[in-house]
């Protein structure tokens, strides 16, 4: 296995992960200060949403660096699911602003003035709906060439939000044009979207958590390596699970009877080197000699 290559794919992960993060921590803080001087709470959905968007971001962080590391006697499979605590922890931030947004537009908010700039709320949601589908393309392209899934889960909300800033144009000049009441529906809207952007986050948290296997697409993959390797005379089993984004597999395999047990380890270790080469998200392989 290229040691070299895999390191220098993990530091370009790292790197996208840092563009992301900054790209919507520099959008949210854009937008939420307008909104304290006094801009327009259409902005205000549209700048909560960035920042859970910034939050999203230290998952394929933590997938890069937490479950990279070594494992040691006390967490002998690693800290993957660590990630996906985060996961879940990102999905409730945005069900309680959700929740509160909704609250605010329907039940809260009685007024129907603007508020602030027009032209500046305006330019920073072109400022949004450019740099979200700039970030959006760029991890898009990053994540093709690292196959980091966590990468690309984290990139679709800057898809997202530059859906979101794109509504948010479209209500801050229907309201210019005097259309006030509108703000208040498009809180809501929004609000609403948030709300099951953060539920699906909530659920593919707790999922993660839980150990799961594969798809059966990847087990026969798994199937296939194995079998490449000449000696392999038949696949027995496999068993393999996530821990986190990384496989862990076991893998029973028959060799022929003749063959010494030095013969037969060395068959072993040429299918694990096999799988560890090709199953870029194996952490760890066992195979035993049925």
């Amino acid at each position: 296995m290229n040691i070299g290559k895999i390191y220098s794919i993990a530091d370009e992960s790292v790197r996208s992960v840092l563009v992301g993060l900054i790209g919507n921590f520099t959008l949210a803080i854009l937008k939420l200060g307008f909104v304290m001087l006094g801009g327009s709470k259409l902005v205000l959905m549209d700048g909560l949403f960035s920042l859970m968007a910034t939050a999203a971001f230290l998952i394929p962080w933590q997938a890069q660096v937490l479950e990279k590391r070594n494992v040691d006697a006390r967490y002998p499979y690693g800290l993957g699911k660590t990630l996906f605590i985060s996961m879940a922890v990102v999905g409730l931030l945005g069900l309680v602003i959700a929740t509160h947004m909704l609250y605010f537009s329907l039940i809260i908010m009685t007024g129907t003035k603007l508020g602030g700039s027009y032209t500046l709320a305006v330019m920073i949601t072109l400022i949004s709906i450019i740099t979200n589908e700039v970030l959006y393309r760029y991890l898009k392209e990053r994540n093709q060439k690292s196959s980091d899934g966590m990468l690309a889960m984290s990139g679709r909300y800057n898809r997202i939000g530059a859906w979101i800033s794109t509504f948010v144009l479209l209500l801050l000049i229907l309201v210019g044009l005097g259309a006030g009441y509108l703000i208040r529906v498009g809180i809501a809207i929004i609000s609403i979207v948030v709300l099951f952007v953060g539920l699906r986050m909530v659920f593919l948290g707790f999922a993660g958590i839980m150990d799961k296997v594969p798809s059966p697409k990847i087990l026969e993959r798994i199937r296939t390596y194995a079998q490449k390797v000449s000696e392999v005379k038949d696949v027995v089993n496999i068993k393999a699970r996530y821990i986190g984004t990384l496989l862990h597999i076991d893998m029973w395999i028959s060799v022929d009877n003749d063959l010494s047990m030095e013969q037969a380890d060395k068959i072993a270790r040429q299918v694990k080197v096999q799988l560890m080469e090709k199953i870029p998200s194996a952490r760890e392989v066992n195979i035993i000699i049925a």
